[in-house]
C-alpha cells in the first residue's frame, strides 16, 4: 500500500465565491483535489444527484484553487 501524504486543498465554490481550506490524506494530489470537492458539495449540501446533474449540462460547482502538500505531516491521535 501506498504511503499517504497530507495535502492543504484550497476550493472555490464558483457561484457564490466561497473558500473551503481542506486538509486531508490521500495518495495522490490528484485524489486529494477530487475528495476536497466532495467535501465542499457536502458541505454545502448539493446532492450527489444533483452534482451529477450539473456536471452533465457543462456546469461547473467547484473549482480547486490550490492543491499543496502540507508542511505538518502528523496525524490526529485516535
Amino acid at each position: 500500500m501506498a504511503k499517504t501524504l497530507a495535502y492543504q486543498v484550497t476550493v472555490r465554490r464558483i457561484a457564490t465565491g466561497c473558500d473551503y481550506h481542506i486538509r486531508l490524506f490521500s495518495h495522490s494530489a490528484d485524489h486529494a483535489c477530487d475528495r476536497a470537492k466532495d467535501r465542499a458539495r457536502f458541505a454545502e449540501r448539493i446532492s450527489l444527484a444533483k452534482y451529477r446533474e450539473l456536471n452533465a449540462k457543462g456546469i461547473a460547482c467547484f473549482r480547486v484553487i490550490s492543491c499543496e502538500v502540507s508542511a505538518d505531516q502528523s496525524r490526529p491521535n485516535a
